[in-house]
């Protein structure tokens, strides 16, 4: 697996941003096929998070390695997984999908710590960030009631961040992804 490692990882900018590892540890397994160098990124990314004792990174970044183990690349790459296994010597390719449930659960853990701090710092940009990931981490794991609590509490934290901070440009609309999160998740409209 080392030197598959070696050779997989080609063409890799290297950084020290744990949140940069995470975005191209997502477009390596989701778009190009290249699960080895993602898995890696991810864990480095994991590890960095623990070194800044970040809550929310240690969330995004056990999140990210749940959708990693239940992506198609790992998939595609299964003759691979079954003969070497992950860097994650716990995760085989049969047991990959109960690991990624452990690592959502995790991910859920960091999440409420880091909504504990969010919501005493009045951080309501990071608590709508918060909110959202859990939604998915919950929706990974076949909660759909509480992933659409989780959107909307996100929803509810962006208005109140954008109450209290009417300059703020938040990139994207947040409400059309929240309601497309909502619909993915086949949520329930609100009683009114």
């Amino acid at each position: 697996m080392l030197s598959l490692a070696s050779c997989a990882g080609v063409a890799i900018v290297d950084s020290p941003n744990p949140r940069v590892k995470l975005n191209d540890a997502e477009i390596l397994f989701m778009y190009k096929n290249r699960p080895v160098p993602a898995e890696t990124l991810i864990l480095e990314a994991m590890a960095a998070y623990q070194k800044l004792d970040d809550p929310h990174g240690l969330g995004s970044a056990n999140r990210e390695y749940g959708d990693f183990l239940t992506s198609q690349s790992v998939v595609n790459w299964e003759r691979a997984y079954s003969r070497h296994g992950f860097f994650d010597r716990t995760v085989t390719y049969e047991n990959r999908s109960e690991k990624a449930k452990e690592h959502y659960s995790k991910a859920l853990e960091y999440y409420r710590v880091a909504e504990a701090q969010e919501l005493a710092a009045g951080k309501y940009d990071a608590l709508t960030n918060s909110y959202y990931n859990m939604g998915w981490s919950n929706l990974a794991l076949g909660v759909r009631d509480e992933a659409c609590a989780d959107f909307d509490r996100s929803l509810q934290a962006y208005e109140e961040n954008m109450r209290q901070n009417p300059a703020a440009h938040p990139q994207g609309s947040v409400p059309e992804s929240l309601a497309a999160a909502k619909k993915k998740a086949d949520c329930k409209a609100a009683a009114t």
